[in-house]
């Protein structure tokens, strides 16, 4: 029987407003195999929703291997998710594209404009339609490997490390890079530990280039002396510096100074990229290193005495220098504190219990910064379970639009990144577009709105009533609608409270499943 728009309308109404809901209990201890509604929760927490296959996979399994899994494992996508991913701009490979766009390369930045849509007042050059293309397949295909992955945890931890070292990629050549930059984070992860990621973010060409510290130049250094000869300024950028201690590492209030952000500056000054134009015989100077397309060069740097964080650097140093200063921050016991505290706002609620991130903190510092270890105490604390059993963090907007498009594609390869990516830009958190360094916020705050909260309520009924071509065939060459069906929604969904069960009461099938995308239980997770 079918109810009355108005009657829809409440019930939608009614659903927004519901609080907290009264669940199956659910336990999570490490080492405990665990049961459907354990799995459900553990893969909205630390994964993109529950569709039949990965609930079925889940099932049994413990927390601990979940985690391992999500760390260490390769995971593997449906071979027409595979093909649609080998197949767009952002699978070239930086070997093929460095010698084009990077700097001194033969795609010039005035080639000549590309055709422009009509009636646009926009010139932009055929380099940059390049560069956008391929970014926004990056994009796409970040979402297309989180909605269909046979791990779910690996590509939620990825995610959260791609926005904790995040960078902007419609800055500069970033708009090529931002692919790669996702390959190098993800190897690093696999290693198990927090000075590793550091060091692949570091050390890679897109966070150079975001940061400016391509730019950064010794004033006393050769480099500098040369410029000025020439007429031209060539000082030290500290954004690189700053942001390393405020966000990658310490943590806003983790006790550093200013002299400590201008000493890092210093240290980290003749890091950059590679120029196509360097000749063999500047690539291969003495004290130079190349690392895939960073480059150190040793006429930018700084070889005078320094001290960061009451640590001396003595005179004479180069890369090496660079690589103790990273090592430092990672293993500060502020570091611990800061990269326990977002793990926990991520991943358990958006105010962690104290004791609880102290303990996670600790496990950092005694593991020498490995990310199991400090996720350990999480995942094995009362309060996670207690989360688990009543889900209280609100879904991020990729959150949310990864899990509807898993609940009523069940069954189904999620195919159309273009549509994932568009929708996720829609409701404001697209990958590798967050303008400012400090990533995508993880609060309720950042993302609970009315306007944010209409949108959510009208992607639930298009899906719930339109044939939308979210899916693809086998072949992976076009899409087709994802059909939702009530049963597999109300398992994506899990157990309701008897206020959100009362309200769905007169619905048509196509209603509930809307009603169930949009209601409080769905909203978290």
């Amino acid at each position: 029987m079918n109810c009355s728009p108005l009657l829809f309308r409440q019930v939608m109404a009614a659903l927004l407003i519901g609080a907290l809901f009264a669940a199956t209990r659910a336990h999570a201890g490490l080492d405990q195999p665990m049961d459907e509604t354990t799995a459900r929760a553990l893969l909205n927490r630390f994964g993109y929703g529950a569709d039949r296959a990965s609930l079925l996979a889940t099932t049994g399994m413990t927390p601990r291997r979940y985690l391992d899994r999500a760390i260490r494992g390769t995971p593997a996508y449906p071979a027409a998710v595979t093909a649609l991913i080998a197949a767009s701009p952002a699978a070239e490979p930086l070997d093929k594209l460095w010698p084009l766009y990077g700097p001194g390369g033969t795609e010039r930045m005035d080639k000549p404009a590309a055709p422009q849509p009509l009636g646009s007042d926009t010139v932009r050059s055929q380099r940059e339609v390049d560069g956008r293309q391929m970014l926004n397949a990056a994009s796409a295909n970040r979402l297309l490997e989180s909605a269909n992955s046979d791990n779910p945890g690996h590509e939620a931890l990825l995610n959260f490390w791609l926005n904790h070292f995040s960078i902007h990629g419609l800055k500069h050549l970033n708009k090529f890079l931002a692919a790669d930059y996702a390959r190098q984070i993800e190897r690093a992860m696999r290693e198990d530990s927090f000075a590793a990621l550091l060091k692949a973010s570091f050390f890679h060409p897109a966070m150079q280039i975001y940061l400016d510290n391509n730019r950064s130049v010794a004033a006393d250094s050769r480099f500098a002396q040369r410029a000025e000869r020439m007429g031209h300024n060539a000082g030290i950028n500290e954004n690189l510096a700053r942001e390393l201690l405020e966000l990658h590492t310490l943590g806003v209030g983790g006790g550093y100074t200013q002299s400590d952000v201008q000493a890092l500056a210093r240290i980290i000054t003749g890091a950059g990229v590679i120029n196509n134009r360097l000749p063999e015989h500047a690539l291969n100077a003495p004290g130079a290193e190349r690392i895939g397309y960073f480059f150190f060069d040793p006429n930018r740097h700084d070889f005078g005495e320094k001290r960061l964080l009451g640590r001396s650097y003595p005179t004479g140093h180069g890369i090496d220098e660079i690589r103790q200063a990273l090592e430092q921050l990672a293993s500060h016991p502020q570091t611990a504190e800061h990269i326990a505290g977002k793990l926990a706002h991520r991943f358990l609620a958006d105010d962690p219990p104290p004791q609880l991130v102290k303990a996670m903190a600790v496990a950092f510092r005694n593991s020498d910064g490995r990310i199991s270890a400090t996720l350990a105490p999480l995942i094995d604390s009362p309060a996670f379970a207690e989360s688990l059993q009543y889900p209280g963090k609100f879904k991020e907007p990729v959150d949310y639009v990864l899990s509807v498009a898993r609940a009523v594609c069940d069954g189904q390869v999620i195919g159309n990144g273009q549509l994932l990516w568009r929708t996720a830009q829609d409701h404001g958190q697209a990958p590798f577009l967050r303008s400012t360094p400090d990533g995508y916020g993880s609060q309720e705050a950042d993302w609970l709105s009315s306007p944010a909260m209409a949108k959510r309520i009208r992607l639930a009924q298009t899906l719930a009533s339109r044939p939308v071509p979210l899916a693809t065939t086998n072949a992976g060459s076009d899409f087709t609608a994802c059909r939702p069906d009530l049963e597999s929604v109300r398992r994506a969904v899990g157990p309701l409270a008897p206020e959100t069960r009362a309200a769905l009461n007169g619905l048509s099938p196509r209603e509930e499943i809307a009603a169930l995308l949009a209601s409080p239980e769905f909203m978290r997770r």
